[in-house]
């Protein structure tokens, strides 16, 4: 299973639109998610259109109607794996702990944002995986999942 794994888009006020090269890459992937801070809701809906299946949470700069379309964290299950989707909030100091206390299930990963910085770690049994700002230098992973392992590879448009 392919994942496209996206964050801090911030469409229109850093990102003036979404590139076409994203909405391809949404529609080939099997799964898209995205972590937050999209900004508008017809961001969200353009590249949720664009997914073959489509798992979001929203970001602390989302505007109103985002954060009502979306939750600001979720529990989705691929193949084998039990992931948490957060954005994030605060300082990137002591994210992945505060991420973690709000999740009460038992996780195999979190998909998280918010720092603009890509991010591939392990605290415990939990792996954490940031994909970067989309905004600031077209940064996304690509995450391989087959059964219970998982593959991530950052890259750039």
């Amino acid at each position: 299973m392919n994942v496209l794994l996206v964050s801090d888009l911030h469409v229109p006020t850093r990102l003036p639109i979404l590139p076409q090269e994203l909405l391809h890459l949404a529609s080939q992937a099997d799964v898209v998610v995205a972590v937050g801070d999209f900004v508008d809701l017809q961001t969200v809906l353009m590249l949720q259109a664009s997914s073959r299946q489509f798992y979001a949470v929203h970001g602390n700069m989302d505007e109103v109607d985002v954060k009502e379309h979306l939750p600001y964290r979720a529990l989705i299950e691929l193949e084998s794996l039990r992931i948490g989707l957060c954005h994030g909030w605060g300082s990137p100091i002591g994210i992945r702990k505060r991420i973690l206390s709000i999740f009460t299930d038992s996780l195999n990963v979190i998909f998280y944002g918010h720092t603009h910085q890509a991010d591939d770690f392990t605290v415990g049994s939990v792996r954490f995986i940031n994909p970067g700002s989309f905004c600031d230098n077209r940064s996304f992973a690509m995450v391989e999942i087959c059964g219970n392992q998982l593959k991530t590879v950052f890259k750039k448009l």
